[in-house]
């Protein structure tokens, strides 16, 4: 039994698109330990409190609404996405740093 052409052409693409989430994944993971960008999911999330809460460094701002801060991906993930903000890393290329 054959299979038919659009199914194996939907489950290439299908295979193709979670290969590149999972890319995608790994270059915006958050370090354990270093620079991170801080992207709040909504306009009233408190990133600044909930950074400086953890004990991180605030560096600067980011793209948009986002901030730049140094700390320990441990101290600050959970209850950063909790309130509403996303830890991701902090691309040289989005964040303004010359490359």
């Amino acid at each position: 039994m054959r299979s038919h052409p659009s199914l194996v052409a939907l489950s290439i693409i299908a295979q193709l698109l979670v290969g590149i989430g999972a890319l995608a994944s790994l270059a915006f993971a958050p370090p354990v330990n270093g620079t991170m960008l801080l992207v709040p999911l909504s306009s009233d999330a408190p990133t600044v409190a909930l950074a400086r809460n953890a004990d991180a460094l605030l560096i600067g701002r980011g793209p948009g609404t986002s901030v730049l801060i140094r700390g320990e991906r441990r101290a600050l993930f959970w209850p950063l996405l909790r309130g509403g903000v996303l830890a991701i890393a902090a691309p040289a290329g989005l964040c303004g740093a010359d490359a």
